[in-house]
C-alpha cells in the first residue's frame, strides 16, 4: 500500500542535509589549511580569507538553492496533507462515498481564498495552490482505490470517520495561506522551478511512483509561470 512518510521523517531528511553541507565546509576548511601549511607562496591571511568566503559560499548555496529554503514550510504543510490521504481513502472506501466531492473541495478553496484575501496574500496564488492540494490527495486516493479493487484482502476493514479528519485538513489549509504568502516572491521569481524541484527533491526522498505522482501534482501550480 503507497505510504506518505511522516513529517518528522522529512525534517530529519532536511536535517541531514545541513549536516552533510556543514560537514562539506570544515573538510574543505582543513583542505585549505594543509594548503597554508605546505605552500610557502601563500599567506596565511589570503588562504583564510579563501577558506571562510568558500565555506560560506557553499553552504549557503547548499540549504538555499534560488530560494529553495523558503518553501521548506510549503513543503512540511504539503507533506502532512498528503499523510492524510490514505486515512480519507479508507474512510469513504469503507462508507461508499466517491472520491470527488466537487462541493466540498469549492468550499475549501472559497475559505483559503477568504483567508488570504484578509491577510493581504495573493488569493490567485493560494486559489492554484489549494486546488493542486486536492488534486494532489485524489491521486493517492485513486490509487490507493485501485489496489484494493484488484487485492480486496488489502482492502481496509476500519477507518476514521471524515468528519475527524476534516478539521485537520482544514487547519493545514489555514498555515499554507501563510506560508505560501511567505514565500510569494519564489511563485513570482524566474527560477521559481528550479527552486520547487530542489524543495521537492531534498524534503521527499524515497517516494514510490503513486507518491512522487502525488507531490508533482502538489507543486504544479506554485510558479506564476
Amino acid at each position: 500500500m503507497p505510504r506518505i512518510r511522516t513529517t518528522t521523517q522529512f525534517q530529519t531528511s532536511r536535517r541531514g542535509g545541513v549536516s552533510r553541507a556543514l560537514a562539506g565546509a570544515v573538510i574543505l576548511g582543513v583542505a585549505f589549511t594543509g594548503i597554508i601549511g605546505s605552500t610557502e607562496s601563500a599567506t596565511a591571511s589570503d588562504m583564510s580569507a579563501a577558506v571562510e568566503q568558500s565555506s560560506v559560499t557553499r553552504a549557503s548555496a547548499q540549504l538555499h538553492t534560488d530560494g529553495a529554503g523558503e518553501l521548506d514550510p510549503i513543503g512540511s504543510l504539503v507533506a502532512q496533507r498528503l499523510a492524510l490521504a490514505t486515512p480519507v481513502a479508507q474512510s469513504k472506501w469503507l462508507s461508499g462515498k466517491p472520491i470527488t466531492d466537487a462541493a466540498r473541495e469549492q468550499a475549501v478553496v472559497d475559505e483559503a481564498v477568504a483567508l488570504a484575501t484578509k491577510d493581504g496574500v495573493d488569493p490567485a496564488l493560494v486559489e492554484r495552490v489549494i486546488r493542486a492540494q486536492i488534486s494532489a490527495s485524489k491521486v493517492i486516493q485513486k490509487g490507493l482505490f485501485t489496489t484494493w479493487k484488484h487485492d480486496p484482502e488489502a482492502a481496509p476493514t476500519t477507518a476514521p470517520d471524515l468528519a475527524a479528519i476534516r478539521p485537520q485538513l482544514d487547519s493545514i489549509d489555514t498555515a499554507l495561506v501563510t506560508a505560501i504568502g511567505d514565500a510569494s516572491a519564489v511563485a513570482n521569481d524566474s527560477r521559481c522551478s528550479h527552486a520547487v524541484d530542489t524543495e521537492r527533491d531534498r524534503t521527499y526522498p524515497g517516494m514510490d511512483s503513486l507518491e512522487r505522482k502525488a507531490v508533482r501534482v502538489a507543486w504544479a501550480s506554485f510558479c506564476a509561470g
